[in-house]
Parts: C-alpha cells; structure tokens; sequence
C-alpha cells in the first residue's frame, strides 16, 4: 500500500501564501489611515516666520537681469511672462544696451538687432503719380496724413510696426527717445493677444521711466557729432514720502544737423512721472509728456532719370 504525499504543491502554496499578504497589506493601509502623521507646517512659516511677498503678474522685475539680458516681459501676452516660455521672437533691448550703443531711437535700435531695418540702411519710397516720394524726408499724402522718419522702418522685410507705449497702443509717427526710456521691446509678426488688429511686420513697446519710492538720482547728458549737432538732456527723480510718494521729471533738447545744407531736426520733449502707493498691495502711476519738432530733414533719394524709359 502506498503512502500519500504529504509535501503541498508550489502552485498550492502560492495559492495559500497570497490572501495572507494580501490581508497584512491591507491591515498595514489601514493602520495608516486610522494614525496618519502630524501634517508638516508651511515651509516659509517654519523657516523664517515671514510672510510670503506675492509679485504683480501685470509687472516685470527686473533684478534678475544682468548686462544685456532680460528674462521677463510683458509683450507677449501682457502678463509677466519669461521670454522662452513665449512662441514668438521677442527681443528686449534694455537700458544699458542703448546707452552703450548710442541708440536713441527706433531706427537706431533697429540697426543692432535681427530682421529689422531702420533708417540708416532702408529707405523707403512711396510711389504717387509715377513721382518717387521720400519718407525719410517727409511726405504729405492725399489724405493730410505726414510720414515721419520714425517711419522709415520694417520688420522682416514688410512695413513699418506699430508702435506701443508701457503696452498701449500710439500713433507711431511719433517717435520715442532714449531720455525717458527704460526699455524697448520688438515683437516680430502679429501679435493679437496685444492689441487685436495689427500690423503684420511687428510692435515696438517702450516701457517708460518711473518714479522710484527708495532714492534720489540726478542725471545730466550732453552729447555731439561731427556734423554740428548737439544734444542734452536731464532726468531728476525726488521721494516726497519714502515708500509712498516720489516724482520723476525728465527735459530733452536735441538740434541734429546732416551733411546735406540746409537742413535739420529740432526736438524739445518735456517727461514727467509719479508713483503713488497709499497701500500695500496698491500702486498708482501717473505720466505726461510734452512733444514738438521742426525738421527739415535731407532726402534719400538721388535723381531719377524718366527721360531713358521714356
């Protein structure tokens, strides 16, 4: 008579071995749920005790930046933004970029940047009645409306852009001017987010200068050239109330002259600024300018000749 096999089977003892597993897992969750841990208190709490400071998402900080390099801006979609989180080229040409390259207008920044043309190297023509007007000089068309040399641009080859101040929309034949200027931002191609219909070529913003709330700051400017143009400028800023009231004030006079006799280019600008803060989370910024110009300012055509077609 043969004895039976009192050794299990691996597929039995598996079979057995798996609800006991099973229920000390369950056991073991809920054991957890039944003592959960003392929740961890807030890091910023824990650490210092001081309270988190919340940025404006309607303003950029620039402590960050550095030299040329800009990390933020509002052009892209009028919320702070960093620059290579946004599908469009942007470029954002910051105070020291100009200064350090003399630029004091658009078609001065536009000499140094990518996909622009400013009016040192593009001259625009408008044809009227088989006659060649100039921009760069002036034109009056049927319509009363006169091109300035603020005009006299294009972004990636089409026409000139439309032109933005602390991102509201200006008529831009009228230019602005490094004196009172923080920053200028160039988006290239349209941008609907902005301002809803636009130009295809692009919008040039410039971020104005504003009142500081924490110091007083003198600045006087003198410059010249070659050809007998001379140029000043001076900015004060003053804090009536440390962190609550401060003022800004900015004058320009600039006389450009040309090669080509007679000609000119007289500019006076009159800037100013205030920067209220009766609370904490409450900022009010008040700003005016006073523009005029009298230009007779050379063409850049040459002679046509209409006799050889003909």
């Amino acid at each position: 008579m043969m004895k039976p096999n009192r050794s299990i089977p691996s597929y039995l003892r598996s079979l057995l071995v798996a609800p006991a597993c099973a229920l000390l897992a369950v056991s073991t969750l809920w054991g957890q749920q039944a003592n959960p841990p003392p929740a961890a208190p807030a890091a910023t709490e824990a650490a210092s005790g001081e309270q988190v400071v919340k940025m404006s998402p309607f303003a950029v900080n620039t402590t960050k930046d550095a030299g040329y390099f800009a990390e933020n801006t509002l052009a892209g979609s009028r919320l702070n933004t960093n620059i290579s989180d946004l599908a469009a080229s942007i470029t954002v040409v910051n105070k020291q970029q100009m200064e350090d390259t003399a630029s004091i207008d658009i078609n001065d920044v536009f000499r140094y940047e990518a996909s622009t043309e400013g009016s040192s190297t593009f001259t625009p023509v408008i044809i009227d009645r088989n006659t060649a007007k100039d921009v760069l000089g002036g034109y009056t068309d049927s319509g009363g409306a006169r091109t300035t040399n603020y005009q006299a641009n294009r972004i990636r080859g089409m026409t000139s852009p439309d032109a933005a101040i602390n991102n509201f929309p200006v008529p831009n034949r009228i230019p602005f001017d490094g004196y009172n200027t923080q920053s200028v931002e160039i988006t290239r191609g349209p941008n609907s987010l902005l301002f809803g219909l636009g130009t295809p070529s692009g919008i040039v913003n410039q971020t104005t200068a504003q009142a500081a709330l924490n110091h007083d700051t003198n600045l006087v400017t003198v410059r010249g050239d070659g050809y007998g143009s001379y140029r000043g400028s001076l900015a004060i800023n003053r804090v009536l109330i440390p962190d609550k009231l401060a003022i800004y004030g900015a004058l320009l006079y600039s006389n450009q002259q040309f090669a080509r006799k007679p000609s000119g280019d007289v500019t006076r600008r009159q800037y100013g600024a205030l920067t209220y803060q009766p609370f904490k989370g409450t900022t009010v910024r008040v700003l005016a300018e006073n523009y005029q110009n009298s230009s007779n300012r050379p063409n850049g055509l040459v002679p046509r000749d209409l006799v050889t077609p003909w």
